[in-house]
């Protein structure tokens, strides 16, 4: 099987019901077809632009039905297994039905990777062999993982909500739509983030089991269904937005369209809109890093990307830059593809932001001169006025092409993300975090292998943008990727790994933050002062000028010098507003601050670094690079949050 490429995929978790009715199947599996094709036809675009990865863990009935139907369409399966795998078999023997285990293995021989469920605290192999409810709780660990790294759960259910058990289906499916209970998860915070909450497509499956819950296959509304039953398709959208926007010219507030709606259905609408505007993130990730990489131009540009991660913040690095990059692709190759892709595409955006504003700017300025200009020159007046129409013309071209465009949002989409992917580059390097051992791995000990993307997700606050909510998605979605390929790195802090993440994460920080902080100040200083000379020029030194030195108007007219210096003293104002503007649009001034903060700390951090890494002083310097990453993934939360109060628009 091909290596999965260096693309976000999208993950469709699976839960439902073992004792499907054999009448049944052919109808469930065309249903289940139909969903994966409708969503590729409504969220992915182009076909093969977006992996599919699906998530089952290969129980009997609707999990296995979903992953052959998903293997048939070329989708990827993760079998995550609840329990280590002889043990796991046990549950299928004999089994519901003849030739149970030998459909078991034939599956988990395609999935490219297995990943086994710790036991949970308390729980052993003995205690799960002898207790239905301690193996109860393996399965809802399964359950759980399933939720928490699918973008979208298919539940093959009866719809019975009164008939949950640990595990079971009615209980996955609560976790993905509700979010987890704090008695399941023990933790605040993690029942607090709702980052994992999501839509849930609604097989309705009936069961041998008569529970008079279903007696019929069918698809409860999904997707732009289901959006449209709540809100109306365009033509009532459209109606509903004219109608508020003529209450609002006179005043008035129309009522809340999502006013009749009871909190379950105002979830599931806000699930797919959400689900809707990710996947939209995703694909035109895909989409982009795709045209990126399929020219020389663009190679050369993540090539850059890569390089520059790696450049050295001294003149004497401790290790040569060339041997970082080769220690750490060999280490992290697809996160540090990712990178240099996610960063060759933020610095693309962000050329495209800064000259959307500096166009702007000097268009809104050009149409203050036309205007400033109309009163002196009376013969070429009507010339002015097309030119003062032609630059608020251009001032709303670029707005709208910055606006419908996205460059500002995807500035901020791919930049976030980059900086994640930084962080977890090197993190993985020293070891922070822990993957699930994997049942399809080499023959080895049972330890758990390293990894990092649980740990840094874990490290955004709760409260995010749109932005930071994909991002945190998408490393749990990298974390099933990661999965799939085998391990590079063991629990050792080898000495060529820290050296590296001292060298050019450490040490590259601070030498990034030192020069940001000084160079955002200098040129917010420099604009300042600049708008402060232009602001105080006219009243103080251009008037006095003017009434002293030029002779006043004579028959009605005025001199040609006192004319332009009269314009020049109008102008003047305008021109520092305008440099004003686009100063604080830019935020160098919060951006200086946020840098300056973080020179400290990372200064301060390699001042408590030990001088050698041993046994002894790995655990130190372990726990410092998981705060350095905690505190750069909150700045960059921080960062998100000044641009997003800061969005494209026209000037005032």
């Amino acid at each position: 099987m091909e290596p999965l490429p260096d693309r976000l995929p999208l993950v469709i978790g699976v839960t439902g019901h073992r004792d499907l009715r054999e009448q049944d199947l052919p109808e469930l599996e065309r249903q289940v077809a139909a969903v994966m094709a409708d969503l590729q036809h409504d969220y992915l675009g182009h076909l093969g632009e977006t992996p599919i990865i699906v998530l089952s863990s290969l129980a009997e009935g609707a999990d296995r039905l979903v992953a052959r139907v998903a293997l048939a369409q070329g989708a990827r399966l993760v079998a995550p297994l609840p329990m280590p795998l002889d043990e796991y078999r046990r549950d299928f023997e004999p089994g519901l039905k003849p030739g149970n285990m030998a459909e078991f293995d034939q599956l988990l021989a395609q999935a490219v990777a297995a990943p086994v469920m710790p036991f949970e605290p308390g729980n052993s192999l003995e205690a799960v062999r002898a207790d239905g409810g301690k193996r109860g709780e393996q399965y809802r660990a399964v359950g759980l993982f399933i939720a928490q790294h699918c973008n979208v759960l298919v539940a093959l259910w009866d719809g019975d909500d009164t008939n949950v058990s640990a595990g079971g289906t009615a209980e996955v499916a609560g976790f993905k739509r509700d979010g987890i209970p704090l008695a399941v998860s023990g933790s605040v915070r993690a029942s607090l983030d709702a980052s994992e909450v999501g839509p849930v497509v609604h097989v309705v499956t009936p069961r041998e089991k008569d529970t008079n819950a279903a007696d019929a296959v069918s698809v409860a509304p999904w997707g732009r269904a289901a959006v449209r039953r709540y809100r109306g398709g365009i033509v009532r959208r459209f109606v509903r937005g004219v109608a508020e926007f003529v209450a609002s010219v006179f005043g008035q507030e129309l009522r809340d369209a999502r006013a009749g709606l009871s909190a379950k259905q105002q979830r599931e609408l806000e699930s797919w809109e959400t689900f809707e505007a990710l996947t939209t993130l995703s694909r035109n990730f895909n989409r982009e890093a795709a045209a990126l990489t399929g020219s020389s131009e663009g190679q050369a540009q993540v090539s850059n990307s890569l390089r520059d991660l790696f450049a050295a913040a001294a003149e004497k690095p401790s290790v040569e830059p060339a041997v970082a990059q080769q220690h750490a692709v060999e280490r992290a190759g697809r996160w540090c593809r990712l990178y240099a892709v996610a960063d060759a595409l933020a610095r693309k955006r962000q050329r495209q932001f800064r000259r959307d504003w500096l166009h702007v700017y000097a268009l809104g300025f050009v149409a203050f001169l036309c205007f400033a200009l109309f009163s002196l020159f009376e013969l070429a007046s009507n010339f002015i006025l097309v030119a003062y129409s032609l630059a608020f013309v251009g001032i709303f071209l670029v707005f709208a092409r910055a606006y419908f465009g996205n460059h500002q949002v995807q500035f901020l989409d791919y930049r976030a993300f980059a900086e994640a992917l930084r962080v977890a580059i090197f993190s993985k390097l020293v070891g922070i975090g822990l993957r699930h051992a994997d049942a399809k791995a080499a023959a080895g000990p049972p330890a758990l292998e390293v990894s990092t993307f649980g740990a840094v997700a874990a490290a955004y606050p709760i409260k995010q943008p749109s932005e930071l909510a994909w991002v945190k998605i998408c490393l749990h979605v990298l974390e099933l990727v990661e999965a799939a390929e085998p391990p590079t790195i063991d629990h050792n802090l080898d000495p060529i790994s820290e050296a590296v993440t001292r060298e050019f994460w450490v040490k590259g920080q601070l030498a990034f933050f030192r020069r940001g902080a000084a160079r955002h100040t200098r040129f917010a200083d420099k604009l300042e002062n600049s708008a402060l000379v232009l602001l105080a020029v006219s009243p103080f030194l251009l008037v006095p000028f003017v009434i002293a030195f030029t002779p006043p108007p004579a028959n009605g007219h005025e001199g040609l010098l006192r004319q332009v210096l009269l314009l020049v003293s109008g102008l003047l104002p305008g021109l520092g507003t305008a440099l004003n503007g686009y100063s604080d649009k830019l935020a160098l001034k919060a951006q200086a601050r946020q840098y300056d903060r973080m020179r400290v700390l990372f200064e301060r951090a390699l001042e408590l670094f030990p001088r050698t890494i041993d046994e002894q002083t790995a655990p130190l310097a372990r726990s410092l690079y998981a705060e350095l990453g905690a505190e750069a993934l909150k700045e960059q939360a921080e960062w998100v949050a000044i641009y997003r109060q800061r969005p494209i628009e026209p000037p005032k």
